[in-house]
């Protein structure tokens, strides 16, 4: 510990995250406002200070090899608490403030995260959000790498990992919805089973929510619409069922928010509550200033149905 203290300085760091962003020694140099030799001879520096390669040469390119996909996680990591220390010490001086790092599930969006965000900007005019929606999987791993602080999703794997912090915060229904004008919503007495012959738009094989509505079929014990639309974004899921006759499945947050504007209709038909509930995820033992902290307790707040927050 105490030869990596005394060896490595920050711009090694910055070099190493810089050059597995470009992987081009070249392009890296320029950007860190450094000449070539002086970047190659950093790159050297702690390959030889960590006893490891960290970049492989290649026709296209630096490539980074396992050590050093590694090296850059941790330097994020490493980076990213030099800033909160200043944003921290700026909290103590002036109140609130900084960037909060937001990775978020679209489900989540409409009732929890973005009253959350409102609430914190709102209270607090120097605190800025960085919001990245994706799907649980890819934005655990942006939480691990340390490009977010806090994710809102539902964790499928890694859920076990010593180092994340998974809170509870909510169940979500789902609902089978349509366009406004679908004939079936002429009808009140459907069950699941009526929907097989339908055409479906559903998310992706990987998705949980696509795992749900399998497990779905699988307990009334019915066959699998065949040949299913698939896309993950609700953008275009809204689109596509305003101008087709296609049936999807969408989180009842995320539909209500719909169909109280007309745009899209709900059928009554029930489905087993089988999807993961809703999870705010956290690093273990990393720091967290007032701001994400004020926001951690807002989004419980939400999911508990208080808008106090505390």
């Amino acid at each position: 510990m105490r030869h990596l203290l005394t060896r490595l300085k920050f711009r090694h760091l910055t070099l190493v995250l810089s050059l597995e962003e470009s992987c081009n020694l070249h392009r890296t140099s320029d950007l860190l406002n450094m000449s070539q030799p002086t970047a190659t001879k950093l790159l050297q520096e702690i390959e030889h200070t960590l006893g490891v390669p960290l970049f492989e040469r290649r026709p296209k390119g630096m490539v980074p090899t396992p050590f050093g996909s590694l090296v850059a996680r941790h330097a994020r990591l490493m980076l990213s608490d030099i800033g909160r220390l200043q944003q921290d010490i700026d909290e103590l001086r002036t109140g609130i403030s900084g960037v909060v790092r937001i990775g978020t599930v679209v489900a989540a969006m409409p009732d929890l995260v973005a009253p959350a965000v409102g609430r914190i900007i709102g209270e607090n005019p120097r605190v800025s959000i960085s919001l990245t929606t994706d799907n649980s999987d890819v934005l655990l791993v942006e939480l691990q790498n340390g490009r977010i602080d806090l994710m809102v999703g539902r964790p499928i794997s890694l859920v076990e990992n010593e180092d994340l912090n998974v809170e509870t915060l909510e169940d979500e229904d789902l609902r089978i919805v349509v366009g406004p004008d679908h004939p079936l919503l002429a009808r009140g007495d459907l069950a699941l089973r009526d929907l097989v012959g339908e055409r479906w738009l559903l998310q992706p094989g990987t998705s949980p929510m696509r795992r749900a509505i399998d497990a779905a079929f699988t307990v009334e014990r019915l066959s699998f619409p065949p040949h299913p639309v698939e896309s993950a974004s609700v953008t275009a899921t809204i689109c596509m069922l305003a101008e087709t006759s296609l049936i999807a499945v969408l989180p009842h947050r995320v539909s209500a928010f719909f169909v109280r504007r007309g745009i899209i209709a709900e059928l009554p038909v029930q489905l087993p509550r089988i999807l993961r509930p809703y999870a705010m995820v956290t690093l273990r033992n990393r720091p967290a200033g007032n701001a994400l902290t004020r926001m951690m307790a807002l989004l419980r707040a939400g999911a508990a149905g208080d808008g106090t927050g505390g």
